[in-house]
């Protein structure tokens, strides 16, 4: 097994009117951003969801959670960067880092299982996840 090099996925957003509350960016939206960062991962992997449907293991999501450490408002420009690690046997995390500027403002992770689709057993972390994943 020989290891690639480690892939991350980076967009940057403007913050819009539909992702705010009175004061900032509601926290919902954080785990949208999060969803959609994954998504593009997975594509840019070649793997975009439609053909992880067809052909991969399922990917459900058993854990997850997001740290806030600045406030982000509307029209600040944040960058989402999106990478794969703590990768075990059945299980990898995505992780996610929301970055203005260069002031981190949230990082949230969402733990994923492999599973089988028709009977839910847990199956190993594909290898092409495991070869673009970060070191822990």
């Amino acid at each position: 097994m020989s290891q690639s090099a480690p892939h991350i996925h980076t967009e940057t957003r403007r913050i819009v009117m539909s992702e705010v509350d009175v004061s900032q960016i509601h926290f919902t939206m954080a785990y949208a951003w999060m969803d959609r960062g994954l998504c593009e991962w997975l594509a840019e992997m070649g793997w975009p969801f439609t053909r992880l449907l067809e052909e991969g293991a399922g990917i459900p999501i058993v854990n997850s959670q997001c740290r806030f450490d600045q406030r982000m408002v509307l029209d600040d420009l944040i960058t989402l960067e999106t990478s794969v690690g703590g990768v075990g046997t059945t299980s990898f995390r995505s992780r996610h880092r929301f970055v203005r500027g260069d002031q981190l403002c949230a990082e949230g992770e969402l733990t994923h299982v492999c599973i089988e689709r028709g009977d839910r057993s847990p199956v190993p972390v594909p290898e092409w996840i495991r070869s673009a994943a970060t070191p822990d």
